[in-house]
């Protein structure tokens, strides 16, 4: 994870053209997109999950869903959007 200052707005564009101040803009552009790019970071550990991914919302049982809230948070870790 990428760790550091928080990073606020990007600043006002310079009049003219500033080789500092753009070089500082692509670099916190940079640590934006590492920090957003990352999985995010859960802790879950799914027991007892199903391969269903029908849910009917008007009539499934509270087991049902937590079954479907498993998978769904398997299939995103298999996709790589959580850690």
């Amino acid at each position: 994870m990428v760790s550091g200052p928080a990073l606020g707005p990007l600043g006002i564009v310079p009049e003219k053209f500033d080789h500092v101040w753009f070089q500082q803009l692509v670099d916190r552009l940079e640590q934006i997109h590492l920090l957003l790019s990352q999985p995010a970071e859960t802790g879950y550990t799914v027991t007892n999950g199903t391969t269903n991914r029908d849910l009917d919302v008007t009539g499934d049982t509270l087991a049902e869903t937590k079954e479907t809230l498993g998978t769904l948070i398997d299939d995103m870790v298999n996709k790589g959007m959580l850690g």
